[in-house]
């Protein structure tokens, strides 16, 4: 009899602990860019949207977290008139201001049964001048004017609970984007290509992955550690420095460099 009330508490236990395991999440990724498609001169995704599809990978492969990829948002959108307009609008008041509109997300999150919303907006600023643009607007600017200016790129990330209207999470992300001789234009297409494939490394390896984390740790606190993204950090190596070439074994032994500012943005708790 022991026995037998030792293996029914023993099945209930793990069956809890299955239960448990077994939960996630829908969150909906949306960049604040969604609706822009090849807007921009050289037909590049925006930024935001090449983070947003790194977290939509990220989440999936998780097991915790589940979302919509783009394409899937972008169809039910187009099917639905008055949501599209509804979520363009607070897009793009959240891309000027920063206002989050939470009657609009309360619907999209609806259209995916989801509660909670991840807001991704990505733009450069420069020194003097309260205008900001998208990375690929910058660089066929400074490209067709020849201009240098330190030009530092801002990813904001905001996770809302659209059930209760609450902001659950931010993020504040910081990055120069001038190389070491401060310059940041593309003559060729080909030097073009390699700052979008930079910045596709950059969110890839930090900056989506920050995110996520730290977006699993509002759902499932203690399960991950969150990757602190503090302003005097420095890439690793020469990897995402756009004039690096191929690592050589007689830097192997060379003495590491001091973190630079600006490099990978600082973390933001709460508002």
């Amino acid at each position: 009899m022991k026995n037998f009330i030792r293996c029914v508490i023993l099945f209930v236990c793990l069956s809890i602990n299955s239960a448990a395991n077994a939960i996630t999440y829908n969150v909906v990724v949306l960049p604040a860019d969604i609706l822009r498609v090849c807007e921009n001169y050289y037909c590049y995704p925006e930024v935001s949207e090449i983070v947003a599809n790194d977290l939509i990978k990220y989440f999936n492969a998780s097991n915790k977290i589940k979302s919509p990829t783009l394409p899937e948002i972008r169809r039910t959108l187009a099917g639905n008139q008055n949501l599209k307009t509804s979520v363009k609008a607070s897009m793009d008041k959240f891309n000027s201001r920063g206002n989050v509109d939470f009657s609009a997300m309360k619907q999209l999150s609806k259209a995916f049964s989801a509660n909670s919303v991840l807001l991704i907006s990505n733009s450069v600023g420069t020194e003097n001048s309260s205008m900001r643009r998208s990375v690929w607007e910058i660089l066929e600017l400074s490209s067709a004017l020849n201009v240098s200016y330190p030009y530092s790129m801002d990813t904001d990330a905001v996770l809302i609970d659209t059930v209760n209207d609450l902001v659950m999470w931010r993020g504040g992300y910081s990055k120069v984007l001038n190389s070491s001789d401060g310059s940041f234009t593309a003559r060729k297409a080909s030097q073009s290509y390699a700052k979008y494939a930079y910045l596709q490394a950059y969110s890839c390896d930090i900056l989506a992955k920050t995110i996520a984390q730290n977006v699993i740790l509002r759902f499932f606190p203690k399960t991950v550690t969150p990757v602190l993204n503090t302003k005097d950090l420095k890439p690793s190596g020469n990897y995402f420095r756009y004039e690096s070439s191929n690592p050589s074994r007689s830097r192997i032994d060379e003495k590491e460099e001091e973190p630079l500012e600006h490099d990978y943005g600082e973390m933001i708790y709460g508002i």
